[in-house]
């Protein structure tokens, strides 16, 4: 297996960057999303964040051969078969991606609510860099 050491870890770092901003903001209510320039700001930064998890599984299947996934929703559930993460990871994982589309696709129809329960489950991107490093480095 040969890994793009350089890709994969600028977009881990890429990916904590933007995590460490969401954090930043401090978002824990509906109340915190009202401003408008945050709300905005945490859609995209949300919406940078499922990029960068869906460039990096999708690095990883084809670096090991497992072949490239026909939907978004395919790289998770590959990722387990494939024992990058496990099965839970997965399900919760692409639970997220799936809101990739919404946000590229629908944004002006995300509402407050969507976006708080994304948020709270962003943090999940946390275990699946730990299984991307200890899975490539």
């Amino acid at each position: 297996m040969e890994y793009n050491i350089n890709r994969i870890g600028n977009l881990i770092k890429e990916t904590e960057k933007y995590l460490g901003e969401l954090k930043s903001y401090n978002i824990k209510s509906k109340e915190d999303l009202t401003d408008s320039k945050t709300f905005h700001a945490a859609s995209m930064v949300v919406f940078a964040i499922l990029n960068r998890i869906i460039d990096l599984g999708n690095d990883i299947l084809i670096s090991e051969n497992v072949g490239a996934p026909n939907s978004y929703q395919d790289i998770m559930p590959l990722l387990a078969k494939s024992n990058v993460i496990n099965r839970e990871q997965a399900a919760e994982l692409n639970l997220l991606v799936k809101k990739r589309n919404v946000f590229a696709h629908f944004y002006g129809e995300i509402t407050m609510a969507d976006l708080l329960s994304t948020i709270k489950k962003i943090y999940l991107v946390n275990d699946f860099l730990s299984a991307i490093r200890r899975r490539v480095y």
